[in-house]
C-alpha cells in the first residue's frame, strides 16, 4: 500500500512540476566546493558547481522556477531495518541519507524519490528498489509543496549493494539530475 502512495505522490508532483524554467544547482556563496566532481551521466566532469561533498550545501533549481539550498547532512548504512515490521535490506544494506531542503524561493516540491543513489559500479538506485521502504528508519523525508522560508528535513533510505558508493543524487521533476554530492 505504501509503495502506491509513495508511486502516485511521485507522478502527481512530476506532472505538476512540468513548468517551464530551467533546471540547475548553484553553489551557495558561504560554502566552498572541495569534493571531487561529478557529471550527469558518469560523475567525471571537474570544476562543475552542481557538486559538493556531504555535509555541504547546493542551491538548487527545479523546472518550475522554484529554488532551495539542499544539504546532504550525513549518509550513514546499516545491516537491518529498524522495528517489528521492517524487512531486511534486499541488495546487502541499508543506505540512509540525512537530507534538510531550505526553500528560498516559490513553493518547492519535495520528494524522497528526487533522490538517487550511484553505487562504484555507476548503477543508480533510487529509495523505492528493495526493500528501502520498508526499512523502518524514521523520521522519512515527507512528500510535498514546501513554501519559501521553510524548511523540510528528513531520511532518504535506499537499499544497495555493501561497499562504497559514488554519489548522492538529486533530480528535478522531470527526473534529470540537478546536484550531486559525492561519498
Amino acid at each position: 500500500m505504501r509503495k502506491s502512495i509513495v508511486a502516485a505522490t511521485f507522478l502527481l508532483l512530476t506532472l505538476a512540476g512540468c513548468g517551464a524554467g530551467e533546471a540547475g544547482a548553484e553553489k551557495p556563496s558561504d560554502s566552498t566546493q572541495t569534493g571531487a566532481a561529478a557529471s550527469e551521466d558518469k560523475g567525471a566532469d571537474k570544476g562543475r558547481n552542481d557538486t559538493t561533498q556531504v555535509g555541504k550545501a547546493l542551491n538548487v533549481k527545479l523546472q518550475s522556477g522554484a529554488k532551495a539550498e539542499v544539504t546532504v547532512l550525513k549518509v550513514t548504512t546499516a545491516k537491518a531495518g529498524k522495528g517489528d515490521i521492517a524487512e531486511k535490506p534486499k541488495n546487502g544494506q541499508y543506505l540512509i541519507v540525512d537530507v534538510q531542503i531550505k526553500v528560498t524561493d516559490k513553493q518547492f516540491a519535495v520528494n524522497p524519490l528526487y533522490f538517487k543513489y550511484q553505487a562504484a559500479d555507476e548503477k543508480v538506485y533510487d529509495s523505492g528498489d528493495g526493500n528501502a521502504i520498508f526499512s523502518g528508519h524514521e523520521p522519512q523525508l515527507e512528500s510535498g509543496d514546501v513554501p519559501s522560508g521553510q524548511t523540510s528535513r528528513g531520511l532518504v533510505v535506499f537499499d544497495t549493494p555493501a561497499g562504497a558508493g559514488k554519489q548522492i543524487q538529486l533530480t528535478d521533476e522531470l527526473g534529470s539530475p540537478i546536484a550531486f554530492w559525492t561519498l
